[in-house]
């Protein structure tokens, strides 16, 4: 046919000449989905043939990149012939002729969009002549079979024609239709324009100008007795030309289905091609590898017999060898075996990061145990569920940790107080055999019902798990790997053992310290690997780079490793310059499969568009498949399945939901993993999200259903739906949406109602689990199938975070400033200059954040504690415009507001901060306003006294004129701690009574210096340098001492030295300081640096306090052991360790005693969840019985100054220097 006759027919309107299919589209903006990057289309026009709007769903098809307003139209085109003679054996029961060719074009181009799509109803429109019809709908069901579809399109196709040719006829219009779709289908009547692929470019090119410029994709087609013609129209700024050309196989691969079986339903047509399948099933499978079936610890033991004096594991100034780990865990597992652990009896570990966490998973493993990990932090119900579920025999834990441990049959053991137990059994192993198939381990995740599941994993899991890894990954004898992840989660035995097997060392990390970013990035220097989630990664890259850090002190870091969610690509390439000696990868995978299944090495040379979580280690296959178990077609999304020799033995007695969720394939098993995901041409598998309710956030699996289950159980709440929203900030939040009884609305405020849901969640579910927002709504949106419709869930606005403020927009400069940093760093899009930071979902280290942020900005400091005074936005930049050097004239703070209960009052601490205080205050009776109370200061100068007295006297005159008379309840961490402690002197002495000293972690001047235990050390690590080397010979030993000996004291008088440099150069400045003070002289600039620390260590030095106290005091203390050396900006090191008094000096500075609790976690850890709440507790137990006891005996003064005069009870002379560390 001539391109002359082509243009004369198109002229012509007739029954059989041009007629487009279009999918219409709602809108032509891409449209975000699940599924990872789409075009969107759906139609506007609904037809007659039972469909409501509502019903025909957004075209979601699969692109290479993501479509935006800015994309632009690039031509892209792709040509075929398929001379077959595809239409001879389509014929019917009721037909001697074969259906005419357009239905059957039509049929398979709707299948081959619906199998891409995994849509069933796609409104197509019709386009004759420039009149645009109403939509069609052909259903394309997975279970319709293909001859039913065929003849529903041709009696479409014929009505709309017919409709179609009379409105042309009467507008008399001409010409081909343009449709406005982003997918069309063209017909071309008559012979085949051209007879190749390339002249069919050619004669496109000369005609491209009378077909749709508009669609993203567009098939043309010339159908013939011949054979089919055809060209792809495509935006190559969307597809990849493979990809169109794949697209263009398999649509000629359901033509040829479509012939061949007719009657077959279309989700089971043929879609890929043989050599398609072959590398799906075959080519891209993981290899095989045959790894020694023997248990992980039988490798530790054999480096514990070649390098017995290798470090194995550290935590904080603690370490094991592998001989002295080795030697602990038979012990243990010689311990487990007496107290009747057999094989397959399970043993749960509750324990905070501490240097036992290796001794227990190997000492289990050896006694034939199964290692069960419960976390600390978790709800007692949730405990107590899996110590139910489990059965387990034994618990291994710490003492401190007795107060939450839930009541079960099983026996108790605590590490503190049972070494000498443990170590009375042999040394040897033991002599018993483990079974590969034998279950290692129960990690319990998320459940839809509410109730947590647990994932049992065979030792043969674990051996192929650690060795696939180590030999992808490179590990070796050199490495230095960080527990990071909990030990709930599965991935933390990649961490734990990884570095053991292959002889390295193992790092144990507190929770404190990961989040410590200084602490951690200096940690960072000694490590050779880091892996964690990529929110916290995110994290602290920011916080690398904000802070110019050198990292060329990083070049010892090898590898670099994050998964668990989504990885930005950006993120990667951010790894790739901090990290510039280190391979970066990204891993994949979950507990059903051994945690990790595929690992994605991120290339140096290039820039990376998107990130992969890349291609499955040894002995691991992955396939895609559709919800009829199809295997999906490169570049299509499909549900992740994972089978080979890292899938798990299921759920501990979860027969049903096992047999669920592992299925069986060609007689082979493979875990359903809910995961989204689609191949790249290249092998590379990209995660694209949740398939189903279970999402992950920040790295953790989450199983909404778990959360609405508690929802509902609550009286009042008739329905609850929870889903996951990012809010702008990059991390999806929980946000949950409740419906009340009728009842109950009105009875009560909504603020009032959501509160108790919160009080209630936060009693039986992990913190990561509970919501960040609650929406109440009169009913839930319901779909036509009465469902519930989870996009027409409303997105949460700053209300429901802030209470419903009303909306006050930003003023002034300032505030716009500010409001850009809090809505980058909160995720929120829409913040009031009124909004409370906290309420907003603010915390202590956003504020740390943010503080550093604003100073760089708007080049002006604000301390931490600004964010209590001026939480807002008008607040803060109220203080920041300010240019006046006004006094703080009240250093009270109101942390929280209360009722009639008398007040309590913690006093700031070493560094002058109170934000520290604010977990406490939240935790104590409601009833109880607290305050906190900040240091005299002005502008530039942060603290205005230099004595203790001075600055009691101060804060006692700013408490009493908001409460004249006792009881004064007064408490304080360090610092706070003497200054509560002066406050109450001076108080007594002004006749009033006190109700409470509480004393936080805080030595008395009297106790033992902390320089001298600090020294006692040293000599101890010097005297240790000879002791380690007793095995070596007499020459050896020595040669080796005194090297070590060398090096210990270079670091030692280098630290003296500059220590000895900077106090005094401090001292000379508080010294003109408080000279200028006491004479109202102007303070010089010099001065302006001088910090709350540097201040507060001068005035101990000459404070002894000249009286006793008249009753007794509380000591808090801190019982979690830390690194007194790490050289970190919080010191979390308990002061138990620093002074060798218990009572930490305090006893001999009252009248009626020391009256001690020990309070989990370290100086600073202490007063942060979970250990805070023991510690409100407590203090709230002693507040209610001194009210109590005030109320019973009104004539009764709690604690009242006596006549006498107790000043030669006063001791403690000297200067003293305190840790003040916070």
């Amino acid at each position: 046919m001539s391109s002359n006759r082509l243009d004369e027919t198109l002229a012509t309107p007739a029954p059989d000449s041009e007629t487009v299919m279009g999918l219409e589209a709602q809108n032509c903006s891409p449209t975000a989905t699940a599924q990872g990057t789409s075009i969107a289309s759906s139609s506007t026009h609904p037809h007659d043939h039972g469909l409501s709007n509502e019903e025909v769903s957004i075209l979601q098809l699969p692109s290479d990149f993501a479509k935006t307003p800015a994309t632009c139209y690039q031509p892209g085109y792709h040509s075929f012939v398929f001379s077959e003679d595809w239409n001879r054996l389509l014929v019917t029961e009721n037909q001697t002729e074969p259906i005419d060719e357009k239905p059957l074009i039509l049929t398979a181009f709707k299948v081959l969009l619906a199998r891409y799509t995994q849509q069933e109803t796609i409104a197509v429109g019709v386009n004759l002549v420039d009149i645009h019809a109403d939509a069609i709908h052909i259903n394309a069901s997975s279970q319709t079979c293909s001859q039913i579809v065929i003849e529903q399109s041709a009696q479409t196709l014929m009505q709309q024609s017919s409709a179609i040719l009379e409105q042309n006829a009467a507008a008399g219009q001409t010409g081909l239709a343009r449709s406005q779709c982003p997918v069309a289908l063209t017909f071309l009547s008559g012979d085949c324009p051209f007879e190749t692929p390339d002249h069919g470019i050619t004669w496109l090119q000369n005609h491209s100008h009378e077909f749709n410029d508009n669609a993203d994709l567009h098939l043309v087609v010339v159908p013939s007795e011949q054979g089919v013609a055809g060209i792809w129209l495509y935006n190559a700024n969307l597809f990849l030309p493979e990809t169109v050309q794949r697209l263009c196989g398999h649509f000629q691969t359901v033509l040829t289905g479509i012939q061949q079986s007719p009657a077959c339903p279309i989700s089971q047509l043929p879609l890929l091609t043989a050599a398609e399948q072959h590398q799906l099933l075959v080519e891209w499978r993981g290899a095989t590898a045959d790894y020694p079936q023997v248990p992980v610890y039988r490798t530790i033991e054999s480096f514990a017999q070649e390098t017995p004096e290798a470090i194995a594991l550290r935590f904080q100034d603690q370490s094991l060898t592998y001989a002295a780990l080795n030697e602990r865990a038979n012990q243990l597992a010689h311990y487990l075996n007496h107290l009747g652990v057999a094989a397959g009896d399970r043993v749960a570990v509750f324990i905070q990061p501490c240097l036992e966490i290796g001794t227990a998973l190997l000492g289990i493993f050896k006694a034939g145990g199964v290692y069960v990990p419960l976390d600390p932090t978790h709800p007692a119900e949730r405990l107590a569920v899996i110590l139910e579920d489990t059965q387990a025999k034994v618990i291994l834990t710490q003492s401190s940790l007795l107060p939450h441990l839930p009541e079960s049959t099983a026996h108790v053991i605590c590490f503190d107080q049972s070494e000498e137990t443990i170590r009375a059994f042999p040394a040897h192993p033991l002599q018993n055999g483990v079974d590969p198939d034998q279950t290692a381990y129960i990690i319990y995740t998320s459940g839809t019902t509410g109730k947590p599941k647990g994932v049992m994993a065979s030792h043969r899991n674990l051996i192929n798990y650690i060795l696939a890894t180590q030999e992808k990954l490179g590990f070796n004898q050199q490495d230095v790997i960080p527990a990071i992840a909990r030990f709930t989660f599965s991935i933390s035995l990649f961490e734990l053992l990884s570095p053991l097997v292959t002889g390295g060392t193992l790092v144990v990390l507190e929770r404190e310290h990961i989040l410590d970013f200084p602490r951690l990035a200096e940690t960072l220097e000694q490590l050779t690997m880091l892996h964690t989630v990529p929110s916290l990664m995110r994290r602290l890259v920011n916080y690398i780079q904000e802070q110019g850090l050198d990292i060329q002190k990083f070049h010892k870091v090898k590898h670099v490793f994050t998964g668990g969610d989504i990885v930005p690509a950006d993120l990667l390439e951010d790894l790739k310059k901090v990290f510039a000696n280190a391979s970066v990868g990204v891993l994949y995978g979950c507990s059903e499969v051994s945690s990790l299944c595929a690992t994605f090495p991120v290339p140096r040379d290039q820039t990376i568009a998107k990130s992969r979580v890349g291609k499955p280690f040894n002995n691991v296959v992955i396939r895609l498949y559709d919800a009829q178990q199809n295997l999906v077609p490169i570049g299509v999304p499909g549900e992740i399945y994972v089978g080979g020799a890292g899938v798990t033995q299921g759920y501990l007695n979860r027969a049903e939901l096992t047999q669920e969720k592992f299925v069986a394939i060609d007689g082979h098993k493979f875990y359903r993993t809910g995961d989204l995901g689609r191949f790249g041409a290249d092998g590379n598998l990209e995660f694209l999200g949740r398939a189903d309710f279970q999402i992950k956030l920040r790295g953790i699996r989450i199983e909404l259903g778990d959360i609405e289950s508690m929802l509902r159980r609550l009286p009042g709440v008739k329905d609850g739906v929870v889903a996951a929203h990012d809010l702008g900030s990059g991390e999806k939040s929980l946000v949950a949406y409740i419906v009340l009884d009728a009842g109950l609305v009105g009875e009560q405020p909504q603020t009032a109602v959501i509160g108790e849901i919160r009080e209630f969640l936060a009693t039986q579910l992990p913190d990561y689990m509970l919501p960040a927002a609650y929406i109440v709504l009169e009913a839930m949106p319901l779909n036509a199938n009465q469902k519930v419709d989870r996009r027409a869930l409303p997105l949460p606005s700053p209300e429901n975070l802030a209470g419903s403020r009303p909306f006050l927009a930003p003023r002034n400069a300032v505030e716009q400033q500010l409001a850009d940093l809090w809505q980058a760093m909160l995720g929120i899009q829409r913040i009031s200059v009124q909004d409370n930071f906290f309420e907003l979902g603010g915390d202590s280290l956003l504020a740390v954040a943010l503080v550093t942020q604003i100073e760089a900005k708007l080049g002006k400091k604000l301390p931490v504690s600004a964010f209590v005074t001026a939480p807002t936005i008008a607040q803060l930049a109220a203080s920041l415009s300010s240019t006046q050097e006004l006094e703080i004239q009240n250093s009270l703070v109101l942390l929280r507001e209360g009722g009639s209960e008398p007040p309590i009052f913690f006093i700031h601490d070493g560094d002058g901060e109170i934000l520290l205080y604010r977990n406490l205050a939240h935790c104590l009776k409601p009833g109880h306003p607290v305050y906190g109370i900040q240091p005299y200061s002005s502008k530039g100068h942060s603290v205005l006294h230099t004595r203790f007295t001075d600055m009691a006297a101060y804060y006692v005159k700013q408490i009493r004129a908001i409460q004249p008379e006792g009881p004064y309840f007064l408490s304080g961490l360090c610092v706070g701690g003497i200054l509560a402690f002066e406050m109450a002197l001076q108080l007594q002495q002004q006749g009033q009574t006190i109700g409470m000293v509480g004393l936080i972690d805080a030595a008395d001047v009297a106790a033992a210096k902390r320089s001298g235990v600090i020294a006692s050390r040293r000599l101890n690590s010097l005297s240790q340098s000879f002791g380690k080397h007793q095995h070596l010979d007499r020459k050896q030993r020595l040669l080796r001492g005194m090297l070590a000996l060398a090096k210990k004291s270079r670091n030692v008088l280098a630290y003296e030295v500059e220590s000895r440099i900077n106090q005094t150069s401090n001292t000379l400045k508080v010294k003109l300081l408080r000279h200028c003070l006491d004479r109202g002289m102007k303070l010089p600039e010099c001065l302006q640096p001088l910090s709350p620390r540097t201040v507060f260590q001068f005035a101990g030095k000459d404070y002894i306090p000249q009286k006793q106290y008249q009753g007794e005091v509380l000591l808090f203390r801190a019982t979690q052991k830390s690194d007194a050396f790490a050289g970190t900006l919080i010191d979390d090191t308990p002061y138990s360790e620093l002074f060798s008094d218990p009572l930490l000096g305090w006893e001999q500075r009252v009248t009626n005693g020391v009256k001690a609790y020990d309070i989990p976690g370290g100086h600073s850890s202490m007063l942060q969840q979970p250990n805070v709440q023991v510690m409100a507790e407590t203090m709230q137990a002693y507040i209610d019985a001194a009210i109590n006891a005030a109320i019973t005996h009104p004539s009764h003064q709690l604690v009242k100054e006596q006549s006498e005069d107790a000043s030669e009870n006063a001791i403690g002379e000297g200067e003293i220097e305190y840790s003040l560390a916070s």
